[in-house]
């Protein structure tokens, strides 16, 4: 008696279903959607629900209807997926609402209510420790579980579940829970998770003795060569001095040059600003000019030098220069 209830049930839902009046704007998605739903519907009643099953779920993926999904929880529901079944039936009665079909909904909803009771639940509690740690996360076959779900009995369909919990710095901890097709009621209590071993730096070479210092039989440098080493400085220096001078020079020129446009019959503010600008790049010039002349004689007077040196002279005469940066210009002095 009851395998023909099911029966009488399923050529319901399946006569509720019906084909699907395409639109002329979209001809082509539903006749495919049609195609693959009238070969899930013989399938179905050839008792073929593993292939069955997929044929209705691609036809609802390409033009979603309430008839469709009805059929699709139907098939779900002969193949013991009873949980997806469940949610399914649920879903076709709100869509067949907003659709306008009253029998597909109260088709859906019968079955949604007779289906209720059958469904095996898991319940997944997890201690405060856990739901406080940051970056905590739980999933259920590869997916995330939501948080508003714990404590809760979730519908499940039977077979095997693989729960994993994570957290940084944590151990991974996973478990698998095996629910049977209907009827079936289970809880799983997360454990608090250990704590993930610190990785230690490795162990440092030990150091390679150095080879004892050798005594330098190198020979003093020549006075000179100290007096040519210096020159070159001052030398560079000077190129420094003088490029700087071209450089405040050339911008002093071009903001007196600017000025011009303001100080018709009398400067103006911005003209008062250019000229004062213009006068301190032109400051600047001077005393880069005379530091670079002050730095050339010294480099001259080095090089000169270094040609009448002796070892004795060198040594008992260094050089000793000063470069001074005074308000007014640059002060060089030195004795060789």
């Amino acid at each position: 008696m009851g395998r023909l209830l099911i029966w009488v049930a399923a050529v319901a839902v399946v006569c509720a279903a019906r084909p699907r009046v395409a639109r002329a704007d979209d001809a082509d998605r539903s006749s495919k959607a049609d195609a693959t739903f009238q070969a899930g519907k013989e399938l179905l009643k050839d008792k073929q629900y593993g292939e069955a099953c997929p044929k209705f779920e691609e036809s609802q993926r390409v033009d979603p209807a309430s008839g469709t999904l009805l059929a699709l929880a139907y098939c779900q529901e002969l193949s013991g997926l009873l949980a997806t079944s469940w949610r399914n039936y649920l879903e076709a009665a709100q869509l067949a609402e907003r659709e306008g079909h009253p029998d597909r909904q109260a088709a859906a909803a019968e079955r949604a209510k007779a289906l209720g009771a059958r469904v095996s639940r898991v319940t997944v509690v997890v201690p405060g420790e856990l739901l406080s740690m940051p970056g905590f996360r739980l999933q259920r076959d590869g997916l995330e579980v939501e948080r508003a779900s714990f404590g809760t009995p979730v519908p499940s369909d039977g077979g095997s579940h693989v729960f994993t919990a994570s957290a940084p710095g944590r151990l991974p901890w996973s478990s698998t829970v095996t629910v049977l097709a209907e009827r079936d009621q289970k809880t799983l209590v997360l454990p608090m998770l250990d704590l993930a071993p610190s990785v230690s730096p490795a162990p440092a070479a030990p150091a390679k003795p150095e080879p004892p210092a050798l005594a330098s039989t190198s020979a003093p440098a020549r006075p000179e060569v100290a007096y040519q080493r210096a020159s070159l400085a001052f030398a560079a220096a000077s190129v420094v001095g003088f490029g700087l001078s071209a450089a405040f020079a050339v911008a002093a020129r071009n903001k007196n040059d600017d000025s011009k446009a303001f100080c018709s019959g009398g400067c103006d503010t911005r003209g008062v600003e250019l000229r004062n600008s213009a006068l301190s790049s032109a400051r600047i010039a001077t005393w880069s000019f005379v530091a670079g002349t002050a730095l050339a004689a010294c480099s001259v007077t080095l090089y000169l030098s270094a040609g009448h040196s002796s070892p004795h002279s060198a040594q008992s005469a260094p050089v000793r220069t000063r470069l001074t940066l005074g308000a007014h210009g640059f002060a060089v002095s030195g004795s060789f």
